[in-house]
């Protein structure tokens, strides 16, 4: 069996916890603010979904609600359960190299000159710091709440992803001024 992305292991979690619809899983999702660290856009949730039962990792029932309505519900299968405990042991013991938009700029950078691209540079590093901000706020927000280790690292992770950012672009800033004078 080919290993499950990244999209389809947040949306096996979301069913692990227990049978969902997909309305359910878009409201999770959008809850847990999902989409800042998974792939997961609001379209690909139904295309997921169909792709999973398809590879027999979830299973759908229909119920209909208490308004009558029909719902398709979505279990993990015992094969959806393994598929993401294999996902799982492998994203957390083998770093990935992420993409970041940035990267596309810093191999562009030559194109301005250094006054600007220092400016640039600066206005990103503002923007980090508004980023830090948030995220030691969602830090305390969730200890202050007793939510669970790893919710709580998703942001003090950030945290120091982002301090260290900041500490990059501040010495690359001042390579680029020495540079200047």
């Amino acid at each position: 069996m080919n290993t499950i992305t990244n999209k389809e292991a947040a949306l096996l979690n979301l069913l692990s916890e227990k049978p969902k619809h997909a309305y359910e899983i878009e409201q999770d999702i959008q809850e847990r603010d999902m989409r800042f660290w998974t792939e997961i856009s609001m379209s690909s949730v139904y295309k997921l979904l169909n792709k999973l039962e398809a590879q027999q990792l979830l299973r759908s029932t229909v119920r209909l609600s208490k308004k009558q309505v029909a719902q398709k519900i979505y279990t993990l299968t015992a094969r959806g359960r393994k598929a993401f405990r294999d996902k799982l042991l492998l994203l957390l013991s083998t770093w990935e190299a992420s993409k970041h938009p940035l990267d596309i700029g810093l191999a562009s950078l030559w194109l301005l000159g250094s006054e600007e691209a220092i400016a640039l540079l600066t206005k990103y590093g503002e923007h980090l710091e508004r980023m830090r901000v948030c995220y030691a706020e969602l830090e305390k927000y969730l200890k202050e709440h007793q939510c669970p280790p790893g919710n709580v690292q998703l942001a003090t992770r950030r945290l120091h992803m982002l301090g260290g950012e900041k500490k990059w672009l501040q010495e690359f800033i001042q390579e680029l001024q020495d540079e200047k004078k």
